[in-house]
């Protein structure tokens, strides 16, 4: 194996070593939490298109179809660090995490035909806490107290499937899903009295989350400039097994939810303007608002839809002595959470930038994005979040010898 591939591997397992769940914004107390990009920082710095793209020696991980066209057997780690402000509702925050979102091993089966991909995905986050002041009467007598919530967790996938280039124009694609997390919540006050007396209560829950369903994709290219990308994830249920104790009174209980999850749309297209640059955009879908089986969540749920656009100078060799001119983008994005807060819901825009650097004979990348977030509105949901997000790939590519 190459050096470069080797320390690929090696950053990786470090880089996943020291990942943390992160701990993102008031929202992500709502529901099935906050939506987490798995795209590369290449996807994330153009402002996370990336369904009809069809560079394979920077392979991406939104549409697999288009992973048929494999010469080079790849590892793709992404991830990207947050600070984040948030405010609203006696809340005033600055948080920092990093983690990684997004692992993938791709392999040809046949070179340019046919390719087998595996990896890790994280789909939600919902990791929150918060302290509160308590004040009350009882009995008439005062009693003062604290009462903290901790939330934490991840929804996330481990998807295997198989690309196929059906003709010169058409690429699909078919992945199974295992689909697993866990929510852990926890809610302790503890009181007392003008008299000195105290006491404690402390509930404790934790829902194991498992799933699984299947993702159809396509890749099409009519014409030399034009690329378009789609696919369908099919609805699945999750099951929730609960179990809760409560510790001031010494009780435990389980229990068992099915939540019908909605069904997953994407779709997008590359168009090549000129020699060098490039425009792209894609669309997301999900009908959160017919879920069923979560009667806590389903007053306060949405269709969640996503809108992404850009630009991109893909790398391009100088045009003096050798290498290569670094990779330029520039990107939007426009997403309407699943879940409404305050009564409206909630909505993130995003502006990212990005580029990238090869490594020898362009068997691998490390590209980088930064992008700035809004979060909510104030006045609307009582919360407000801005987030700095620096993404980081790293792909490395070996072609296998059998």
């Amino acid at each position: 194996m190459r050096r470069h591939a080797v320390s690929v591997l090696l950053v990786g397992a470090v880089w996943l070593a020291a990942t943390a769940a992160p701990a993102q914004t008031p929202f992500a107390m709502q529901g099935l939490g906050q939506n987490v990009a798995t795209g590369t920082a290449r996807d994330t710095g153009r402002g996370g298109w990336g369904m009809a793209d069809t560079d394979t020696l920077t392979p991406g991980t939104l549409n697999p179809a288009a992973l048929a066209d494999l010469r080079f057997a790849g590892l793709i780690f992404s991830g990207y660090g947050e600070r984040i402000s948030s405010e609203g509702l006696g809340i005033e925050r600055t948080s920092y995490r990093t983690y990684l979102p997004n692992v993938r091993v791709v392999a040809p089966l046949r070179a340019g035909r046919l390719a087998l991909h595996a990896g890790f995905d994280v789909r939600r986050s919902m990791q929150w806490d918060s302290v509160r002041e308590l004040d009350r009467v009882h009995f008439d007598r005062e009693v003062l107290g604290r009462e903290s919530y901790e939330r934490e967790g991840t929804l996330f996938a481990v998807p295997v499937g198989l690309s196929w280039r059906a003709s010169s124009a058409l690429a699909v694609g078919v992945t199974a899903n295992l689909i697993r997390g866990t929510i852990d919540e926890q809610i302790t006050q503890v009181l007392g009295d003008s008299l000195g007396g105290f006491a404690s209560n402390i509930r404790q829950q934790r829902d194991a989350l498992t799933g699984a369903n299947v993702t159809l994709a396509a890749l099409w290219s009519p014409f030399d400039r034009l690329s378009l990308g789609a696919s369908y994830a099919t609805p699945y249920d999750l099951t929730f097994d609960r179990e809760v104790n409560l510790g001031g009174v010494g009780e435990r209980f389980t229990d068992e939810l099915t939540a019908s999850m909605p069904a997953e749309y994407r779709a997008g297209l590359v168009l090549r303007l000129s020699e060098h640059w490039r425009f792209g955009a894609d669309g997301q879908l999900a009908r959160y608002s017919e879920l069923t089986g979560r009667p806590d969540w389903e007053p306060y749920l949405r269709d969640e839809w996503m809108l992404a656009a850009g630009l991109e100078r893909p790398l391009v060799r100088a045009e003096r002595g050798r290498g290569y001119s670094p990779p330029l983008r520039f990107g939007f994005q426009w997403r309407h959470w699943a879940h409404a807060v305050g009564g409206p819901p909630v909505h993130e825009r995003v502006i990212s930038v990005g580029t990238g650097f090869p490594f020898e004979n362009r068997l691998g990348m490390i590209d980088l994005s930064l992008s700035y977030a809004w979060i909510g509105d104030l006045e609307d949901n009582g919360y407000r979040s801005s987030a700095w997000r620096l993404g980081v790939s790293i792909t490395g590519l070996e072609r296998l010898v059998f």
